[in-house]
């Protein structure tokens, strides 16, 4: 028989064998050329976990080995495979731009020929559901200063009109001791993260695309052997609220969306109290990708809005909101357990009941924080209180 001693140190050998084979590798990606930050690329360990690279194009990953091969992947970039052999060095990856072209055309529009077929393949599955592990962080400013963060990884579920089920499984909130409370904030990022329209949101793709958008052809490119085309969408004087002007990306081979990137229109919060709050300005983007099962599904969206806050009609000051969904395939997640997306969560009691799990967010920051970011954290958990 072994002594107790013994099987002590052998388990303390393999627990230092597991921790020695987590390697946390992190790096930053650019551009070639102009060494600007290429933001929201994917990087994944091969057959391992992804993750994105944040607004100043940094990431952040644990492996379970080295060497390991990184895959580099966005839609406007020439991406590709990197051998990482060592955990030490800080990374630093360049990638070629995507050269856009315009083709000739001598008739017709073929922005809507395109966006009709992108539509008729999508409304086929406007129900099907992608099921996943989905992480979300909101932080929130006032004139500047942070006031407000959520941070939440969930159990989701997602239709191409967008994420329509959850159930938090670990979350943090803080929050400063003045500004405004965001109560339903998660709401709004979940209804827009979708390609297809909804009741809430009036996008491009529509059983007949040119009833209330019209359509440009940007411009095209080859990526992967097969052509994406950017294609302009401009809503028409009739629709006035809950619209989307921007860009969709597509594939015109598969006739899958690829990417949206534009500013949504006619946005309205609720507030209450004295205060209320006027929508200056919400940048949308979000990219989709293809699941294991060959469906196109939610990679991530990004929810941006720059609000006026006013008194009495006055203004006062400036309201910042940055919210980012990031969503990862998961056949273990319990379906059976997730609730119904609605407008009347209040997500910030919600995360405040929670049990705050510092050893999980060590280990699962999510998305890696930007320098500003992790600086509104340090400031917001001197004047929150974190339930333990």
């Amino acid at each position: 028989m072994y002594k107790s001693g013994t099987v002590l140190f052998l388990l303390l050998l393999f627990s230092s064998i597991c921790v020695l084979a987590q390697q946390r590798i992190s790096g930053v990606i650019v551009e070639k050329n102009t060494g600007s930050p290429v933001v929201f690329a994917t990087v994944q360990a091969q057959n391992q976990k992804s993750t994105l690279t944040n607004g100043n194009g940094e990431f952040e990953l644990t492996v379970t080995s080295l060497p390991v091969t990184l895959l580099i992947t966005h839609l406007n970039y020439a991406g590709g495979s990197f051998e990482v052999k060592t955990a030490d060095a800080q990374l630093k990856i360049e990638l070629d731009p995507q050269v856009m072209t315009l083709k000739e055309v001598s008739v017709g529009n073929p922005a809507i020929a395109i966006m009709q077929d992108v539509t008729n393949k999508a409304l086929k599955t406007y129900n099907k559901s992608n099921f996943g592990k989905a992480f979300l962080r909101q932080i929130a400013y006032e004139a500047n200063e942070p006031i407000y963060l959520n941070e939440i990884w969930m159990d989701a579920e997602w239709k191409p009109y967008g994420l329509i089920g959850w159930h938090p499984t670990e979350a943090r909130h803080l929050q400063g001791k003045k500004g405004i409370s965001y109560t339903n904030t998660s709401f709004v990022t979940f209804v827009l993260s979708g390609y297809l329209a909804n009741s809430f949101h009036k996008k491009p793709l529509l059983k007949r695309v040119d009833s209330l958008y019209t359509f440009k052809l940007a411009g095209t490119y080859l990526q992967d052997g097969e052509e994406i085309a950017k294609i302009i969408c401009t809503p028409k004087r009739e629709l006035k609220e809950k619209r989307f002007e921007g860009a969709y990306y597509v594939n015109t081979v598969t006739n899958n969306v690829l990417k949206i990137e534009g500013v949504i229109k006619g946005m309205f919060f609720k507030s209450n109290g004295p205060v209320s709050i006027k929508n200056k300005e919400t940048e949308f983007i979000a990219q989709y990708r293809l699941n294991k099962q060959g469906d196109n599904v939610l990679d991530y969206a990004v929810f941006n809005s720059t609000n006026r806050l006013k008194m009495l009609g006055f203004g006062v000051q400036d309201t910042d909101l940055y919210s980012t969904l990031y969503m990862m395939d998961d056949a273990h997640i319990n379906q059976n357990i997730l609730e119904e997306v609605s407008s009347t969560i209040n997500d910030s009691n919600l995360v405040k009941a929670m049990t705050y799990n510092e050893d999980f967010w060590k280990k699962n920051p999510g998305i890696k924080r930007t320098a500003r970011e992790q600086a509104a954290i340090e400031i917001l958990e001197k004047n929150s209180t974190l339930r333990k």
